[in-house]
């Protein structure tokens, strides 16, 4: 059975682009999207997904507030972190639980952004 996971961003075009990523390249079950930080906590809560993956930056609740709120809850949940805010942020994501992250642009065109986002999608499933 297909590992399962929840995209979380404020933008549609870029969960399509990670939606069709994860489920063509790498044969995983988008069973979810959310476009902020309180849809993230309750579809986590709803799919109990093998992965979810978060933007720092959403309306509503952010990304940050929303990782640490799942995490409380499902001390074993696997997050990944999906921003183009770099720096001290996302070193705080990572401090606060998030297994991984991929800053954006994302560019699916380049072969070395691609495996390395495989990569990073399979050390967090591990």
């Amino acid at each position: 059975m297909a590992r399962t996971v929840v995209i979380v961003d404020d933008s549609k075009f870029l969960i399509k682009q990670i939606s069709d990523f994860f489920t063509n390249k790498l044969g995983l079950q988008v069973v979810a999207e959310g476009h902020d930080g309180d849809q993230a906590v309750e579809l986590y809560r709803q799919h109990k997904p093998d992965m979810i993956t978060l933007d720092i930056t959403m309306p509503n609740k952010d990304g940050k507030a929303a990782l640490v709120e799942i995490l409380h809850e499902f001390p074993d949940a696997c997050v990944m972190m999906i921003s183009a805010v770099k720096g001290s942020a996302m070193l705080e994501c990572m401090n606060k639980g998030a297994k991984g992250y991929i800053e954006k642009p994302l560019r699916f065109g380049d072969e070395e952004f691609v495996t390395e986002f495989k990569t990073t999608v399979e050390e967090i499933l591990r």
